[in-house]
């Protein structure tokens, strides 16, 4: 029988949920989220990478590792949800509001910041048009990427991807674009550039990533979520060729009726990334596009 958080000077009057992995972060991720605040979760592992995976998630979230331990080769984690989904503060509450006008050559957007309380990091909403028709929302929930978007890197297709789902949304008439801060598929900038380092002497996008102890994807789609609600956006057809963003918005109550290819920017830089994230990661792209290059 496992040892459980009680048996470990836990408070046993608090509730606790185990689980005997493997198991997917984002199972813990989405259990977290639907927990009461101070309430415990126990993880029981078995799986080495979860020693990185779950701190890394613990942090993320903004609750408390109370505590960590390994017996007979299985970790347990000991997790207290501390934060709630309230972490959200639309700065254009404050007196003079972060909410304003952005004309671009894609046409005329509005900008509104939000801040994430736990993280400190402000992230954007760019809207067209009316949010509030009968028709699903045209929604891009782009993650930051400053070597694709700022300075038109070809490594990977995240510059071309943006400027096409801002394309797309004019030619619509309506939408919204979520720009999360959540560089390098939430590794950061620094550790991405160390992944790259790896990718030049041959890894793929994947493997990099797990070599330097990160998870192959460390993105987190909850304060994407709470962006859209605040938008009352609760209906979208979401540009994106990543199911598990979908069902990451679905998990926090977002309505996406469809998933909408996104495919641009592909070339012979960024084939081989693209391939691992069809072949490796799940991302549904045709690999027609890929042929070409």
């Amino acid at each position: 029988m496992l040892d459980s958080a009680a048996d470990n000077g836990v408070d046993e009057s608090l509730d606790v949920l185990g689980y005997l992995c493997p198991m997917p972060v984002k199972f813990a991720r989405s259990k977290l989220l639907e927990m009461e605040s101070g309430k415990v979760l126990e993880i029981i592992a078995d799986d080495p990478e979860t020693k990185a995976d779950i701190p890394k998630l613990v942090e993320r979230l903004g609750c408390t590792l109370v505590k960590v331990f390994e017996k007979s080769g299985v970790f347990h984690f000991i997790i207290r949800n501390t934060t709630k989904i309230d972490s959200l503060t639309n700065i254009s509450e404050t007196e003079i509001p972060s909410d304003a006008r952005l004309p671009t050559k894609f046409g005329q957007f509005r900008i509104r910041v939000f801040k994430e309380e736990g993280t400190g990091l402000e992230h954007a909403a760019l809207t067209l048009g009316d949010m509030d028709g009968p028709d699903s929302v045209l929604v891009r929930v782009h993650s930051e990427c400053l070597t694709g978007d700022a300075f038109g890197s070809m490594r990977c297709d995240c510059g071309p991807q943006l400027e096409q789902a801002m394309l797309t949304i004019q030619e619509t008439g309506w939408g919204c674009i979520i720009y999360l801060r959540q560089e390098g598929r939430g590794i950061g900038l620094h550790e991405k550039i160390r992944a790259y380092h790896l990718q030049d002497k041959g890894m793929d996008t994947l493997d990099a990533n797990l070599v330097l102890g990160h998870p192959g994807d460390a993105r987190d789609y909850d304060i994407a979520s709470q962006i859209l609600s605040a938008l009352g956006i609760r209906e979208i057809s979401l540009l994106t060729n990543n199911p598990d963003k979908v069902d990451q918005l679905r998990e926090n109550g977002i309505s996406v009726s469809e998933m909408v290819p996104l495919v641009a920017g592909v070339g012979k830089d960024n084939v081989g990334y693209l391939s691992t994230k069809i072949n490796r990661m799940g991302h549904k792209i045709d690999a027609e596009y890929l042929d070409k290059n």
